[in-house]
């Protein structure tokens, strides 16, 4: 027995050494390191506000920090004025310092955040073409050389970049097929920020993105401000829509939106992308939910037979005049093939071209689905649609 004792004893004097052993060392490892409220002598502030996007978030730090993570970065960026200390990894953050008057956005889907933000004077590079563009205030100040083109995204002008004094690179994720270039660009000292506002699931998850750019170019005010009155916009949609389903039980009207390519092809947006999901914000069923598999990119080629197929009886033809030559008038889209003739929204005169293109200007999503929302109640109720500003209609 007293030797049973004696071995208890042992065990739990063990144990506690074990346990004495490991919090030291645990102390020991962590006593460098920042801890969740302080990180390299700034104290945690608050977490900035970020409702729909899932990509990114922002931890805001007293006295000019900020800690943005974006999939596995971690970005640390400081205010003008503040110190950057010394002993931070660098390993582990990319560190960034405004003002930021030297950039270059390899990104073309958000250009558009520093234009609306009245902050585009900051981008002087870019890895699009001006011919490539379909905003024309930014083709035009490529054409000004005001943004300069460096290159393709794969392999742009390094020499230029690092003499423009360039203080920050904004590439999308096309830049992982070419992680030899962003390497480069690192080892050139140049932080890399990868934006990856297009894996956002939400449309409004994408357009939360203007925030990031915001605090980078210090109108963080303005892009929530922006932002809340773009979620107002939808949300009076989104209701509209809830009140009269209390009242009208016929079904929904059905969109698609659409192009026939160079090689005669139908190409449908992919039902699980953004600009799809606007068309279901704005009330209308989508004609290929559930018929296509998700590929992952933003257009789906099919058969044409296949598109006839389920076009049939589509109330609303939405024809993509961004990209491609789009026809001028029914008679030129008949004239790819007859069978057009034969599909509802043809013969009631319901075809409609986008003229946008939001990959490249989302900062008009809100404006783009209430002008969606007058042609679906104008295709309910039968009455002429209005002049819109970002649709014009087949004749």
């Amino acid at each position: 027995m007293r030797s049973f004792r004696k071995h208890i004893i042992y065990i739990l004097a063990m144990i506690l050494i074990s346990v004495s052993f490991f919090g030291c060392k645990k102390q020991e490892n962590t006593k460098d390191e920042p801890s969740d409220k302080t990180l390299y002598g700034y104290e945690f502030k608050s977490e900035l506000d970020i409702k729909y996007a899932k990509e990114y978030s922002v931890s805001l730090y007293e006295g000019g920090m900020s800690k943005i993570t974006i999939g596995e970065d971690e970005i640390l960026l400081f205010d003008e004025g503040t110190e950057i200390p010394e002993n931070i990894d660098r390993k582990k953050y990319i560190v960034v310092k405004k003002p930021l008057n030297s950039i270059y956005n390899a990104s073309s889907s958000t250009m558009d955040y520093f234009l609306y933000l009245n902050e585009i004077d900051r981008v002087t590079m870019t890895s699009t073409k001006e011919e490539d563009w379909s905003v024309p205030e930014i083709a035009q100040r490529i054409k000004d050389e005001d943004i300069v083109y460096v290159g393709k995204y794969s392999s742009p002008d390094f020499e230029y970049i690092l003499d423009d004094g360039c203080q920050l690179v904004v590439e999308n994720q096309m830049i992982l097929h070419s992680p030899a270039t962003k390497e480069k660009l690192e080892a050139l000292g140049l932080p890399v920020i990868v934006e990856r506002s297009s894996l956002e699931e939400e449309p409004l998850g994408r357009l939360e993105w203007i925030k990031l750019y915001g605090l980078l170019t210090d109108k963080l005010d303005a892009a929530e401000g922006f932002f809340a009155a773009q979620v107002n916009t939808l949300e009076e949609t989104k209701e509209n829509i809830r009140k009269e389903i209390e009242t009208d039980d016929t079904p929904a009207p059905s969109a698609v939106f659409f192009y026939v390519n160079s090689a005669g092809i139908p190409a449908v947006r992919n039902p699980k992308d953004y600009m799809s999901k606007l068309i279901k914000i704005a009330g209308f069923l989508y004609s290929f939910d559930g018929a296509l598999e998700d590929s992952g990119k933003s257009f789906i080629n099919i058969q044409m037979e296949e598109f006839f197929e389920k076009a049939s009886d589509t109330d609303l033809l939405i024809y993509n005049a961004s990209f491609e030559d789009p026809p001028k008038n029914t008679a030129e889209l008949l004239a790819k093939d007859k069978l057009f003739g034969e599909l509802k929204a043809v013969q009631e005169g319901n075809v409609w071209c986008f003229s946008i293109d939001i990959f490249q200007k989302p900062t008009l999503m809100a404006e783009v689905v209430k002008e969606m929302y007058i042609l679906r109640n104008c295709i309910k109720t039968g009455s002429e649609p209005p002049e819109l500003t970002y649709f014009y209609r087949l004749k």
